[in-house]
Parts: structure tokens; sequence; C-alpha cells
């Protein structure tokens, strides 16, 4: 079921506003597809079709960066096969392989466990108000409409929020 149809029906829809897209993300792209042969004037355009991918995907959410990875691989190889390049397309697993070996793991499940983990720790208002924010993409005067917090009030509880999950997620993901 979509959100809109979980809204009551007095709850006008809210006003989406972008989210930014993670530099680091982007940056990852960028480098994979550098390290899998692309040339440096095709990976604005590659990145590019990735993002748009991502869009179309996941809508205003983040994708994981595996996929990103994966999306960035098929997007190079279906360049290649349109340029005639059968050789450098046959490599790219290979290369894709040598990827994975050297970057390892990103620790990225393990940071996703602890933000669950987290969010459950959370006060009832709070973790209401980051799901409706985050999860259900809710702007910031719908939320203080439903909770009867004022919009300000619903900037300034998410970004103490955002302050104590990372503070959370920091603790729980600490390897001294």
């Amino acid at each position: 079921m979509t959100p809109e149809l979980e809204r009551p029906v007095d709850d006008a829809p809210p006003d989406r506003e972008p989210l930014p897209w993670p530099d680091q993300d982007l940056a990852a792209v960028r480098r994979y597809l550098r390290f899998l042969g692309a040339a440096r004037h095709e990976i604005d355009d590659l990145a590019q079709e990735v993002l748009l991918a991502a869009v179309r995907s996941f809508g205003t959410a983040v994708p994981p960066l595996p996929w990103l990875l994966v999306t960035a691989r098929h997007a190079l190889q279906a360049q290649l096969r349109r340029l005639g390049r059968r050789r450098e397309v046959a490599d790219l697993d290979r290369l894709a392989a040598a990827w994975s070996v050297q970057m390892g793991d990103d620790g990225g499940a393990e940071r996703r466990a602890a933000l669950a983990q987290c969010l459950h720790s959370l006060p009832e208002r709070s973790r209401l108000v980051v799901e409706l924010r985050y999860r259900d993409g809710w702007s910031r005067d719908a939320i203080a409409a439903r909770t009867g917090l004022g919009v300000e009030g619903v900037k300034s509880l998410l970004d103490r929020v955002r302050r104590v999950l990372g503070e959370c997620i920091e603790r729980r993901t600490r390897h001294d």
C-alpha cells in the first residue's frame, strides 16, 4: 500500500522536498567507473545515467551503494556495446570481481543494523516523526499537522534526532 493511501483522508499530500544525494556515494560511483576503464569525459554522462536509474527505481529514497555500483557497471557495458567494443565488455566482470576483493566490506550492513536498533530505542514521538519524514516522505508542515507540533518544532526535533541517531550508530559500530 502506498503512503498516500495510508494517510488520513483530511491530510493533504505533503510537499516533497528533494533529499540530498550522498556525495560519498556519487564519488564512489565515479571512482568505480574510472576503475572499470571509463574515459574521464564519459564518467559524468554515465554517473548521470546511474542517478536517473536510481530516481526511477527508488524515488526520493537513496539506493544502497552496491545497487549503484552494479547499475554503473551495466551502464558502462551498454555504452561499450553501442560502441562495438566487445572485448572491453567481457573484461568488466573480471574487473568488477577485482574491485570487490580490493574494496572489501564497506560496513553498510553493519551501519544499517545499528540504525534499526537505534531507531527502535527512540521515544515513540521521535520515531514517528523520523518515519513520516524519511520513510514516507512527508513535509514538515504535514508532520506538524499530524503530530500537533509547530513546523519549527518538527525541524528542531528532526535535528536532535539525527544527531542522536548519528551518535548511537557510531557507538554501535565503533571497533576500538
